[in-house]
């Protein structure tokens, strides 16, 4: 048996599964991608968007809800109505970029949405602090 310093969980060991099937992003590289207009989800909860700011152009969606909201199969379950007010149904190779506070739950949403057909979904690494630890673009929830 080998003993590490690093402690581990089931849980972490499934989030790790699946960041080693994405092809991460830094905080920086995501920041390139959203100059260019990729469709940029932020999973975290209102409370942490209140508190700590938002990303400007990023498209926020409850981490519940992204498989939901993005899988093109799923949309003609919403009516006309509800589908309005969702964030575009991205092609199958487009990239789509999850973000989450920490780079965990991000990671699993990703690894979903690659499940379900969305093989360019991937996420950033170290999540919405690292984003802002790098200094990148962040605004105030109210005033997005």
């Amino acid at each position: 048996m080998t003993v590490t310093d690093t402690p581990t969980s089931r849980t972490l060991e499934i989030v790790h599964a699946a960041q080693e099937k994405l092809d991460r992003l830094t905080p920086q590289e995501a920041a390139a991608a959203l100059d260019q207009g990729v469709l940029f989800i932020d999973t975290r909860t209102s409370e942490e968007q209140a508190a700590d700011g938002v990303i400007p152009g990023a498209i926020s969606v409850p981490r519940n809800a992204v498989e939901a909201f993005l899988d093109p199969t799923h949309r003609p379950l919403f009516t006309p109505e509800e589908a309005a007010d969702l964030p575009p149904v991205p092609e199958p190779d487009q990239q789509v970029i999850v973000l989450c506070n920490l780079g965990l739950a991000s990671s699993l949403s990703a690894a979903s949405l690659q499940r379900i057909g969305l093989r360019g979904a991937t996420d950033v690494e170290g999540g919405f602090q690292a984003w802002k630890a790098a200094g990148l673009p962040v605004v105030d929830a109210s005033s997005s």
